[in-house]
């Protein structure tokens, strides 16, 4: 459990860096696991992937992302107070409405199901 943990920080520490800076050249590697890998997770892996990933994103501020990006601060206020089952089945449910992005990296489904449930700039939930 504790390696998806790790892998979800990682991929979402790359995924965050490139989008929180826009103004350098970034490449975003591809990121370990698939989405339709996280359906075949079970309950408590598929929480410490989305507790990884969210720890990833609240991390890239020392990685150079800035610490007042619309972006990072609508998230972090709209996750605010949910627990890990409760991204994870933000994530979960995304994942199976979209079975045309199966193939896509855990990092950006996961990416844009927090941010079809918590807009840009909102700061609020859908």
């Amino acid at each position: 459990m504790w390696i998806v943990a790790i892998m979800g920080s990682a991929v979402a520490l790359l995924g965050l860096a490139g989008r929180a800076l826009p103004q350098r050249s970034v490449k975003i590697h591809n990121g370990f696991l698939k989405a339709q890998t996280y359906l075949e997770l079970t309950p408590d892996d598929q929480r410490a992937y989305v507790m990884g990933a969210l720890d990833g994103i609240y991390m890239a501020p020392i990685f150079g992302a800035p610490e007042n990006d619309p972006g990072l601060v609508s998230l972090e206020a709209c996750v605010e107070g949910m627990k890990g089952s409760q991204v994870a089945a933000i994530v979960l449910k995304y994942a199976k409405d979209h079975p045309e992005r199966w193939n896509w990296d855990l990092k950006d489904v996961t990416y844009s199901a927090l941010r079809e449930v918590c807009p840009m700039g909102s700061g609020e939930r859908k």
